[in-house]
């Protein structure tokens, strides 16, 4: 008697998809993910320039490969199907998947060049212009452009690459990356003859707020910040909205200042102005860098917040240290 072939008793099983209907399908799941963001396929079809009706063919095409029905079609709007939903989650997944590949490639492939505009506190002067002028001798097809401001946060309306920011800081959007870059240590600062003039402070409690500089946002007066409260300043002797300009104030005599110890520390080697108030703690401040979402991140602006952040590491930088935030989620 013969024996049947042994292949016979196995259970059958689904052959591998070939390499061509795997392509087809992935091609077609990108335009599905465009279909139904945008909701239907004439506004798909504007979006990405592909005519509506080949959009409309290739999600009938992976309909057919798949054996199931994805989208339900009205005149006015498309919905998925229970099935369609999981499909797309699934695609949307890997379309994220090819960015993040395509993001990398740029990063590691990328030459930083052309304009790179940015905003920073020009209290930061002293170490920020000698980054960018090591930053230029390195990268010579890189145009620098600089708004000098403490917390510019819209960078869509200011054609920014990357800002540098003190305060009011968003979380991370679809608009906006920011990433805590440095911290700085702050002090109570005057001249020798304002600090001598108001008997040699050891503390704010007793100190009227005509001889206190502040700055200001568009939402009101900030108060300085205590490791142990706020001190409110009501009524300030000069406010302004950087912390240059409320340094400029203090070398001339204006008032008191809370300030970053980077910004002033030539001034107080020379004893242009004091360090006062030293019963008080005043909490350190952080910088952040904001930026664009991911895939508008250029190469330059990469480069420059890695150049930013290398500056910080080797040496001590009085009054400034290195906080860890990459730029990539």
């Amino acid at each position: 008697m013969m024996q049947r072939p042994i292949y016979e008793h196995m259970p059958s099983q689904k052959s591998a998809p070939s390499s061509s209907l795997l392509t087809a399908n992935l091609a077609d799941l990108y335009w599905l993910v465009h279909v139904v963001q945008a909701g239907s396929f004439s506004a798909a079809a504007q979006r990405t320039g592909v005519a509506k009706s080949n959009l409309s063919r290739r999600i009938i095409q992976l309909e057919k490969r798949m054996e199931v029905q994805l989208l339900i079609r009205k005149p006015r709007a498309l919905h998925l199907t229970p099935t369609g939903s999981r499909i797309y989650h699934h695609a949307l997944t890997m379309l994220q998947a090819a960015e993040a590949a395509e993001e990398i490639a740029k990063e590691a492939t990328g030459s930083p060049r052309g304009p790179l505009h940015m905003a920073a506190p020009g209290i930061l002067s002293p170490w920020l212009y000698d980054c960018l002028r090591t930053f230029s001798e390195r990268h010579h097809d890189v145009e620098l452009y600089l708004i000098e401001a403490d917390d510019l946060t819209d960078l869509a309306s200011n054609h920014l690459d990357i800002s540098l920011s003190f305060h009011d800081v968003p979380g991370d959007s679809t608009d906006i990356v920011s990433r805590p870059l440095a911290q700085l240590e702050m002090v109570i600062v005057g001249t020798p003859q304002i600090i001598e003039n108001l008997g040699r402070p050891t503390r704010l409690s007793g100190l009227d707020d005509r001889s206190l500089l502040a700055t200001q946002s568009s939402h009101g007066m900030r108060p300085w910040i205590m490791i142990d409260g706020e001190k409110v300043i009501a009524t300030p002797a000069l406010c302004a909205r950087d912390y240059q300009a409320v340094l400029n104030a203090t070398r001339a005599g204006l008032g008191l200042a809370c300030l970053p110890l980077q910004s002033c520390i030539a001034d107080l080697h020379a004893d242009r102005l004091q360090l006062t108030c030293l019963a008080e703690h005043p909490k350190t401040v952080w910088l952040y860098t904001l930026m664009n979402p991911h895939r508008s991140i250029t190469p330059a602006a990469r480069a420059l917040v890695k150049h930013l952040r290398q500056s910080l590491e080797p040496q001590a930088i009085v009054g400034m240290s290195a906080l860890n935030g990459s730029i990539i989620a």
